[in-house]
């Protein structure tokens, strides 16, 4: 892609994006469309909310394309968000006007309106503590499914490849909530996915094992 700028500039693929949206094409023409469209609201320099508009699309296509491989669909970090308002209106709502709070001190014995908000504390944490393993045996799953000879890994290229998606994949929905961010940074993060995709779509042998073979060099230097 031409670099970013406030000139007038044709929109157009790199090689390494044009193969990565035949490859998403193969597998949902939705999701190219998606790519391509993060792409084009990037190109547009003269848009100062293009970090936001391409971070949605490419957020939305990341989220997706579990479920286009027939996986569940990732449980969105950025729905972090939604829970903490939830609570914090339990806790504006029922807990500081519980019998045993009295101007920032607690005491007595637990009422229902405190038993209340106990419960929601407990099935925020429930729910934060059962999605983060959920969301990596996806991401293991999703790259199962994305090799062409539909093969597992090795399991220390399955988890580093796994935790480096659900990385970017945050990254970006992190920047679609608006989280400031930089040219530089969310081109480099998009040249990662980009990668990462094109590893796991054409992945070759000798690259696996040179991969391997520094991991696990890195294990025994640890």
């Amino acid at each position: 892609m031409a670099p970013i700028d406030d000139g007038p500039v044709a929109f157009c693929l790199t090689g390494r994006q044009q193969s990565v949206h035949a490859s998403l094409a193969a597998k949902s023409l939705d999701m190219a469309a998606l790519y391509e469209s993060g792409l084009r609201a990037l190109h547009d320099g003269a848009n100062t909310g293009r970090f936001f508009l391409a971070a949605h699309a490419i957020r939305e296509m990341t989220n997706e394309l579990p479920n286009v491989m027939d996986l569940p669909i990732f449980a969105d970090v950025g729905k972090l968000g939604d829970q903490v308002n939830a609570l914090q209106d339990a806790w504006n709502g029922s807990a500081v006007k519980s019998g045993c709070h009295n101007d920032g001190q607690w005491s007595g014995t637990i009422d229902k309106r405190l038993a209340r908000w106990l419960n929601r504390v407990h099935n925020f944490f429930q729910w934060w503590r059962d999605s983060r393993p959920k969301r990596r045996d996806v991401a293991v799953s999703l790259f199962r499914r994305l090799d062409p000879a539909g093969l597992p890994l090795p399991e220390p290229l399955e988890k580093q490849r796994a935790d480096r998606w659900l990385e970017l994949h945050n990254y970006f929905v992190s920047s679609a909530h608006r989280t400031p961010t930089t040219a530089e940074e969310f081109e480099a993060r998009l040249e990662a996915l980009e990668q990462l995709l094109l590893d796991s779509l054409f992945r070759q042998p000798s690259e696996d094992l040179s991969v391997i073979d520094a991991i696990l060099k890195e294990a025994r230097n640890v």
